[in-house]
């Protein structure tokens, strides 16, 4: 599927660069209807961070970044049922993202507990919810200087 311009929220039109879009099957964990995004990134942002847009559910975008810079060695082990569903092959790994969030008082939280997995041949994704884990769904990134 081709994103057409109209189809990219007003408040992230600036960004430069639009990935195809993104198809989680099952939806978002507590969002079953938050189905189908596209992964908007900028490259002038100085920070490693893209938005991920619903087109399923306009208004709602999130902010993505990659688990690996926020955790070094971070890593997801996957059942082979989420392989099955994300169409990995043995040898592939997906693409991960965690959804970055911030608090009344400017603190940034990565949600390590739930990451975005995704199969970048297909294009398919699903959220993970990692049981038995030493991350957490409000890990300190940092904070927003005012």
């Amino acid at each position: 599927m081709t994103v057409t311009e109209s189809q990219v929220p007003p408040a992230l039109a600036g960004a430069t660069e639009v990935d195809s879009s993104i198809l989680f099957p099952e939806g978002l964990v507590g969002c079953p209807t938050w189905t189908h995004f596209v992964l908007l990134t900028d490259e002038d942002q100085a920070l490693p961070v893209a938005m991920l847009a619903s087109l399923s559910e306009p208004g709602i975008s999130l902010m993505v970044t990659d688990p690996q810079l926020v955790v070094p060695g971070y890593s997801v082990a996957l059942s082979e049922a989420d392989r099955q569903l994300l169409d990995l092959a043995d040898d592939q790994d997906p693409v991960l993202y965690c959804a970055l969030t911030t608090t009344a008082t400017g603190e940034i939280n990565a949600n390590l507990l739930g990451p975005l997995v995704i199969n970048a041949r297909t294009r398919r994704g699903k959220q993970v919810v990692l049981s038995d884990s030493p991350y957490s769904a409000r890990h300190p990134v940092g904070s927003v200087e005012s």
